[in-house]
C-alpha cells in the first residue's frame, strides 16, 4: 500500500472531493478551472512531503509526471483539453505513479461504458443526467491547440472526461478502501 493505513482515508477523502469537484465543473461548464488543479496538486505535493505518513515528494512528483503524460499525446491530436492533462496530474500528485495508472486505466473503461451507453440511447451524458444544453454556452473555451494531425470528426456531445475519471477514481480508491479493510 502506497500510505500507512492510518492516513488512507485523508488521502481517500482528499482525492474523492478533487475528483468529484473537477467532475461537477467539467459536466457543467467543460472544463476544469485551475483554481480546482493547481491547488491539488500542491495539497498533494504537501502531503506526502511533510506528513509522517506521506511517501515523500519523489513519489508524489511522479506521480504528477505519470498523470500529466497519459493524456498529452491525445490533446495534441486535439481529442482533450488542458483541464484533463492538469487533473490527472494533480490526481497523481496524491495517488503516485501506480494508483494514477489504475485510477486511468478505470476511468477509461468507465469512459468506454458511458459512451455505449450514450451511443445506444443517442443522447449526450448532459441530456441523459437532465442537465440544460445551456448549462455550458456562456463559459468562454479554453483555445486548444492545432492538432498535429487533426482527427476525422469533431463531436459536440463528447464526453467531459473528468466524470469517468472521477467514477474510476472512486472506484479504485472503494476497492482499495475494502481490501485494507477500513
Amino acid at each position: 500500500m502506497f500510505v500507512a493505513i492510518k492516513a488512507f482515508p485523508i488521502l481517500a477523502i482528499a482525492v474523492g472531493v478533487i475528483a468529484g469537484w473537477a467532475a461537477f465543473t467539467d459536466l457543467r461548464q467543460r472544463r476544469i478551472p485551475n483554481f480546482v488543479t493547481v491547488p491539488a496538486a500542491l495539497l498533494g505535493l504537501l502531503f506526502h512531503s511533510l506528513l509522517p505518513s506521506g511517501e515523500g515528494w519523489w513519489f508524489s512528483l511522479a506521480g504528477f509526471a505519470v498523470g500529466a503524460v497519459l493524456l498529452v499525446l491525445p490533446y495534441l491530436l486535439g481529442g482533450g483539453g488542458m483541464g484533463d492533462i492538469k487533473l490527472l496530474a494533480a490526481l497523481g500528485s496524491w495517488l503516485g505513479p501506480f494508483w494514477i495508472l489504475v485510477a486511468f486505466a478505470t476511468g477509461t473503461v468507465c469512459g468506454a461504458v458511458l459512451t455505449l451507453i450514450c451511443l445506444v440511447t443517442g443522447r449526450s451524458l448532459e441530456e441523459l443526467l437532465g442537465i440544460s444544453q445551456g448549462a455550458h454556452d456562456d463559459v468562454k473555451k479554453p483555445a486548444q491547440p492545432r492538432a498535429i494531425k487533426a482527427l476525422p470528426f469533431r463531436s459536440k456531445r463528447a464526453l467531459p472526461f473528468a466524470v469517468p475519471l472521477a467514477m474510476g477514481t472512486w472506484i479504485m480508491l472503494a476497492v482499495v478502501l475494502i481490501r485494507a479493510g477500513l
